[in-house]
């Protein structure tokens, strides 16, 4: 594929930048520093968020790659967040982490951790990060190595959790984060996806995602850092409300990536629950170690 860059245009580049000197050549060619914000949306759908007119979200998917995906058919776990969140995190289908409901019983979590854990594993100099509107993703899903795991009080909400994220990304200096939504999954479940409430809902989640993409972009240190900013969803929702079973629209999730290698507005159909993980392991230069057997691969060039 082409860049779109002439090789006039690449030539008087490396001239200007001869010209300039040693100095701008070392500048710029100093690596920026990589790190991760990976954001969930509970029960959030592509097309609505299409549909609801998302500014920020519109603008990070021109920024970077779109990926609609779904849960394969022939999976034998419902349609819920435990099954979803788990694989999202780890890297691996339900067979292999062994998440089938809500409750995480039977879980398979020690020998398939969450992203986050991995990082701690391999790099343990690195700080990770997670707050969830949810807490059973902070408290069970996500294992103690992680640096810091907050669950939002009920009172709080998606508000608390957004609050608590921009305060990290404002104050401290993560490698790599985790922030989780639930507000759409609500709505779904009150009003249905095809409500205007639902629209509302994801209206909300965006100014709140783009609460923590400005907070990134402010950061002092932001000129030497790379950040890979990833938005996904562990399920979608039935029009009428709910979700649990096999249908197409309760099957349905999504990838948005801009950022490190990712080209800008691209888009793929071959992209599936596991890459998250994976590609923000990558994003961070870990060797994905085939001892992990993750199901997940990097969607970095």
């Amino acid at each position: 594929m082409s860049s779109g860059i002439s090789r006039r245009s690449l030539l008087a580049s490396a001239a200007a930048l001869a010209a300039a000197g040693p100095l701008a050549s070392a500048a710029h060619a100093a690596p920026r520093t990589p790190k991760v914000l990976l954001i969930g949306l509970d029960g959030a759908m592509l097309d609505r968020i299409t549909d609801a007119e998302a500014p920020r979200l519109g603008a990070l998917m021109a920024a970077g790659l779109t990926a609609p995906s779904s849960m394969p058919v022939n999976l034998s776990v419902p349609t819920v967040s435990g099954p979803g969140w788990s694989t999202v995190l780890t890297g691996v289908w339900p067979a292999k982490h062994r998440v089938r409901d809500n409750s995480f019983g039977g879980n398979r979590l020690s020998r398939y951790p969450d992203f986050l854990t991995r990082i701690e594993t391999v790099r343990p100099e690195l700080a990770t990060h997670a707050v969830s509107s949810w807490a059973p993703i902070t408290d069970t899903l996500l294992s103690p190595k992680v640096d810091e795991r907050v669950s939002t009080p009920g009172d709080e909400y998606d508000e608390g959790t957004t609050e608590r994220a921009v305060a990290r990304l404002r104050d401290a200096d993560p490698d790599a984060m985790f922030v989780h939504l639930d507000n759409i999954d609500h709505a779904g479940h009150r009003h249905g996806a095809a409500s205007r409430e639902y629209l509302e809902a994801i209206r909300g989640a965006d100014a709140q995602v783009g609460r923590m993409l400005d907070a990134v972009a402010a950061r002092s240190s932001h000129g030497g850092e790379d950040w890979l900013i990833m938005v996904t969803a562990d399920h979608g929702h039935t029009a009428s409300g709910g979700h649990g079973g096999f249908s197409r629209a309760e099957r349905q999730t999504f990838l948005v990536a801009a950022g490190g290698s990712i080209t800008p507005g691209s888009e793929r159909s071959d992209a599936k629950m596991p890459d998250a993980a994976a590609s923000a392991l990558a994003h961070l230069g870990i060797t994905l170690d085939p001892e992990w057997n993750l199901d997940g691969r990097p969607l970095l060039r």
